[in-house]
């Protein structure tokens, strides 16, 4: 146990940070020299401006998804929504950002007060449009037909996140302190002390798993929709 928590808590976080900064340093580079043709959709952007809002449409609100698949739609945006909520709130697992809440005029129990209300009701919320997402997955036949192992072997891995961030909000409750002392000390390349919550410990390792997988998945769809659409939407 003592090996695999080095690996883990040691070891692994700076080997996924540059793998991850690598990988879509490498990605964006290469299409950004790909060559690009005119690719323009009726109606195009009248202006810069129209077409950054058009693009923030599409990524904010899925405007094309939403156009096309109502019911793929309506899940795919809650997950989202929802997975942005929790990454913002994951902010308090490396620091409370005082400086913040002090001037918002909030203190502490109004902090905690809100990360349990969103935090606990974005958690349930994503595990429910996970399993939805993978609902239909198994049962739409043309969603069936177009899947492949890959789209499964995401779909469980975010699922498996999910789940053990649950299980640590409602039922082992890991101690905030410990994972921002752990981090602190990560950061500055000091020997840190992880957290020996089990289930810390497996959410931590997926998470990881997932951050190196990004730059070589589907997952790439989040920075490439800027440039695609900065393509598609030109004047």
């Amino acid at each position: 146990m003592i090996e695999i928590k080095f690996f883990v808590g040691q070891l692994m976080p700076y080997f996924t940070a540059l793998v991850f900064l690598i990988g879509i340093t490498y990605k964006v580079s290469k299409w950004i020299k790909a060559p690009q043709g005119k690719i323009t959709l009726y109606p195009a952007s009248s202006t810069q401006i129209e077409k950054w809002k058009r693009i923030a449409k599409e990524v904010l609100v899925f405007q094309g998804l939403f156009e096309g698949n109502k019911p793929l739609w309506f899940g795919t945006w809650i997950f989202h929504a929802s997975l942005a909520l929790i990454i913002i709130g994951h902010f308090r697992v490396v620091t409370d950002f005082p400086l913040i809440w002090s001037a918002l005029g909030m203190g502490k129990e109004d902090i905690d007060t809100i990360s349990a209300v969103l935090g606990g009701g974005a958690g349930i919320i994503i595990l429910i449009m996970g399993v939805y997402l993978l609902f239909r997955r198994l049962t739409v036949e043309k969603v069936k037909e177009i899947s492949d192992g890959e789209d499964y072997f995401t779909l469980f891995l975010i699922l498996a996140i999910i789940i053990t961030g649950d299980i640590m909000r409602f039922i082992t409750h890991f101690d905030l302190t410990l994972s921002r002392e752990y981090f602190s000390a990560l950061f500055t390349f000091q020997k840190a002390t992880l957290p020996a919550d089990q289930v810390f410990l497996l959410h931590y390792f997926l998470g990881q798993v997932l951050i190196i997988y990004i730059p070589f998945s589907k997952f790439l769809h989040i920075p490439g929709v800027f440039l695609s659409k900065s393509i598609i939407y030109q004047e």
